[in-house]
C-alpha cells in the first residue's frame, strides 16, 4: 500500500525557476521604486543587500531592512511600492517548468491526489500557473496571501479534509523551510525540501523546520521519497 495519498507542491522555485526567470527583473523594479521613494542608496547597493538577505528573510523584512539601513523620509511608501513590484512581476505568456517537473506531475497524478499550494499576489500566481499550463494536473489549487497572515497549514488541513485521509498520508514539497516544511510538519504531514533557488541556505529555526527528505532536482523526487 502506498505511504501517501496526496502530494502538495509549492510553485515558485519548486516547479518554476522563479529565482532565475522572474526575480532579477522584479528585484530591479522593486529597488527602483525604493529609490523613487527616497531611499538613499544606489540601485546596485539595494540589489546587493536584497540578495544578501534573501535566504533568511521574507521580502517584507528585507525591504524594511533596506529602508531602515539607508534611510528615507517615506519608509511606508518605499516598502509598499517595493513589495508591490516584487510580487507582481512581468510574467510572459509561456514559461517552462523546471527539468523533469512535467514528467513527475504526469506520473504522480495517475497515483496520487495532487494539489498546488502557493503564496503571493493572486493575479501574479494565476498568470504563472497559466503560463506553465499545469492546471489540469491538480485536484485543487490554493493561492494564499501572506500579507494578511495566511500560512500553508490552512491549505494542508483542507487537503486532508477533502481527500479524506490522515495528515501523515500527505507529502508537502517545497523550497522553504519556513513554509512548506514547517507548516507541513505542524499539521502532521511528511515533508520534502526542494533545495533550489535564492532561498537555499535558509536556516532552520524550529524543530518542524527539518524535512523528512531533501532533494536538489526533480530527478530525485520519486526515488528519494518512495513515490
Amino acid at each position: 500500500m502506498a505511504k501517501y495519498k496526496s502530494i502538495a507542491f509549492d510553485l515558485d522555485d519548486t516547479l518554476l525557476d522563479t529565482s532565475g526567470l522572474l526575480v532579477p527583473r522584479a528585484a530591479q523594479r522593486a529597488c527602483e521604486k525604493m529609490i523613487e521613494a527616497g531611499v538613499r542608496c544606489t540601485l546596485q547597493e539595494c540589489l546587493d543587500m536584497r540578495q544578501s538577505l534573501a535566504s533568511d528573510y521574507s521580502h517584507t523584512e528585507i525591504f524594511t531592512q533596506i529602508a531602515n539601513h539607508y534611510g528615507t523620509n517615506q519608509p511606508g511608501r518605499a516598502i509598499h511600492d517595493a513589495l508591490h513590484e516584487f510580487y507582481n512581476p512581468e510574467v510572459p505568456e509561456q514559461l517552462p517548468l523546471l527539468p523533469k517537473a512535467l514528467e513527475n506531475l504526469e506520473k504522480l497524478s495517475a497515483n496520487y491526489n495532487l494539489f498546488l499550494v502557493t503564496m503571493g499576489s493572486y493575479e501574479s500566481q494565476v498568470r504563472k500557473i497559466k503560463a506553465l499550463k499545469i492546471e489540469k494536473h491538480f485536484k485543487k489549487i490554493y493561492i494564499l496571501n501572506g500579507f494578511i497572515g495566511e500560512k500553508k497549514d490552512i491549505a494542508f488541513r483542507d487537503i486532508v479534509r477533502i481527500a479524506s485521509h490522515y495528515p501523515h498520508e500527505l507529502l508537502s514539497i517545497g523550497n522553504r523551510l519556513s513554509s512548506e516544511i514547517r507548516d507541513g510538519k505542524r499539521v502532521g504531514a511528511d515533508t520534502c525540501y526542494f533545495a533550489y533557488g535564492e532561498h537555499v541556505g535558509e536556516k532552520p529555526l524550529y524543530p518542524e523546520d527539518h524535512p523528512d527528505f531533501t532533494i536538489y532536482n526533480h530527478e530525485e523526487l520519486i526515488p528519494k521519497c518512495g513515490l
